[in-house]
């Protein structure tokens, strides 16, 4: 292959992905499964078994997360707003317990450092509990979500959190 060739590659990739993006996006059957598809994958981030407590964090992630719920069962606007406010409520409660796990570990190191055994036994403790609320807080959300929803909803929604 010549120096031109490796030059004008390139190019005609972008080219030949443009004309798919377009062919793709005129297509309304295939643009569907298209954003079905990016619907799934945004809701594969929150159905892992560790995910159980996870809510998204930032207000973009959140609507790219109630986008993809909307797409994927047709939540009503009045279940899109119920949904955003039990999120929102979740990474609030979350947000003071992540700082209190962050003071806790940073007293852990010192504990550590120091060979303070008490120290490091009172402070995992905490760290336990601290993290356990921290779980709860996602899990109760999670779970209001899901009892807002209708049956048929619930039942389109559990084999893919399950």
């Amino acid at each position: 292959m010549n120096r031109r060739q490796m030059i004008m590659l390139p190019g005609a990739a972008l080219v030949a992905h443009q004309v798919s993006a377009q062919v793709v996006q005129a297509s309304g059957a295939v643009s569907r499964a298209a954003s079905q598809h990016v619907s799934h994958k945004v809701l594969f981030k929150y159905d892992r078994p560790k995910a159980i407590s996870k809510v998204p964090r930032t207000e973009a992630k959140l609507t790219k997360y109630l986008n993809s719920l909307t797409t994927l069962l047709g939540l009503s606007s009045t279940q899109q707003q119920q949904a955003s406010s039990i999120f929102a409520a979740a990474v609030t409660a979350q947000a003071g317990i992540r700082s209190n796990m962050k003071l806790t570990r940073r007293g852990l190191s010192t504990a550590i450092r120091n060979n303070d055994s008490a120290g490091i036994s009172q402070l995992s403790a905490t760290l336990g509990s601290l993290t356990g609320q921290h779980t709860a807080a996602g899990a109760t959300a999670n779970a209001a979500f899901f009892q807002l929803l209708s049956a048929d909803q619930q039942s389109r929604l559990t084999p893919i959190k399950s």
